[in-house]
């Protein structure tokens, strides 16, 4: 075999060609120190120096011989270390192909698997979207027609009974309830009011008491020229018989509506109020229901009508904002705490009245209980 034909170098065998060589070159040098002396020897002057001379280049020639034979066993040596390694390398190489070849079998079918593992939830996806996307269409038909409907119709009817399942959607629940808010505030009918406020705008909480502040707004709006043509200046009190029948009607529905709104944003004051909660109460109605305790400190109460209201042990210290509210039938003087600015206003603006009924329970106050309150609060508001 030849040895440059194995793979590898001799360095990397442990033997390099430059070893051999070198060998080769100090052979040569030997034989030609074994000619030089016998070339002595064929000169020598004496037998002695014959004998010596010959003597030496037999040794000469023996030391060549050994370095050859050398030689011949290095080269031997380098061809079986090369040929080791060939066949080490080759069986690693196959061993890895083998090994490689493994892998491959275990892992086609895995990945057969999974191939088809994803396919199929790639088909289940686009089914599942395909049926959400026609639930959607459907819904949204649903909802067209449920508005039309309700468009034509402000009392209670199979029309806008269909409008309560999209109160409970994710897409349509906003704008179901500011369908409702719509309905409720140009309606005039109470069953209906009953029937749809509960599921629409119920539980109420600081997340979405602006939208009853909104009814309770778009109502006293509607409400207030019907309030002026009641109202006999003269006697002080309503005189319904001043309003058509349809306007009795609204002027009724506008009253028992407000009632139950007022009633729901008092629980709502009664909470903690978190940070960014609305503040604003002006141009509300908002009449006969228990405010007891309520906090209205940093509320805007301007043009509010605050009518038959419980306000006892109140907050109204912090309330900067109050031009044109009213407090009719209201005895704001039972707060806990005002501040004189307000104090002074309500004195001048609603005031006490002897003989007339107070409060959501009707109650009657004395003036002496009046003046009394009054004093306290002036003692200690700033």
């Amino acid at each position: 075999m030849d040895v440059h034909s194995l793979p590898g170098t001799d360095a990397q065998n442990g033997v390099s060609g430059t070893d051999i060589d070198s060998i080769s070159d100090q052979m040569a040098k030997v034989r030609a120190a074994a000619s030089s002396l016998l070339g002595k020897a064929e000169n020598a002057a004496s037998v002695t120096d014959l004998a010596a001379a010959v003597e030496k280049a037999a040794a000469v020639l023996k030391l060549a011989a050994e370095m050859d034979r050398g030689r011949s066993e290095l080269a031997k040596l380098t061809e079986e270390t090369s040929r080791l390694k060939y066949e080490n390398e080759t069986a690693l190489k196959r061993e890895r192909s083998e090994r490689i070849r493994d892998y491959v079998a275990l892992l086609t079918p895995l990945v057969t698997i999974v191939t088809l593992a994803a396919t199929l939830i790639a088909q289940n996806w686009q089914f599942l979207r395909s049926e959400k996307d026609k639930r959607e269409e459907a819904q949204d038909a649903q909802w067209q027609d449920a508005v039309k409907a309700i468009s034509a119709s402000g009392a209670l009817s199979p029309a806008v009974v269909t409008l309560e399942p999209f109160l409970r959607s994710p897409k349509y629940g906003d704008r179901a309830r500011d369908v409702t808010v719509s309905l409720l505030s140009n309606s005039s009918d109470q069953v209906f009011f009953n029937s749809l406020f509960g599921p629409a705008l119920t539980p109420v909480s600081w997340t979405n008491i602006d939208r009853l502040l909104q009814l309770n707004r778009a109502l006293a709006a509607r409400g207030a020229p019907l309030w002026t043509k009641a109202f006999d200046y003269g006697k002080q009190d309503d005189d319904f018989n001043r309003l058509t029948k349809e306007e009795l009607a609204t002027f009724n529905y506008i009253d028992s509506a407000a009632t139950v709104i007022t009633s729901e944003i008092g629980s709502v004051l009664k909470t903690p109020r978190p940070p960014g909660a609305p503040t604003n109460l002006s141009a509300t109605f908002l009449r006969n229901a228990d405010w007891s305790g309520v906090n209205l400190n940093g509320l805007n109460l301007e043009n509010a009508n605050l009518s038959n209201l419980d306000l006892q042990n109140a907050e109204l210290e912090g309330v900067t904002k109050f031009a044109g509210v009213a407090a009719a039938y209201t005895a704001w003087w039972e707060v806990r705490s005002i501040n004189l600015p307000l104090l002074e206003y309500l004195t001048g603006n609603s005031k006490f009245v002897p003989g007339r009924a107070y409060g959501p329970r009707n109650e009657m106050v004395k003036q002496a209980d009046y003046d009394k309150a009054v004093q306290r609060l002036t003692t200690h508001s700033k």
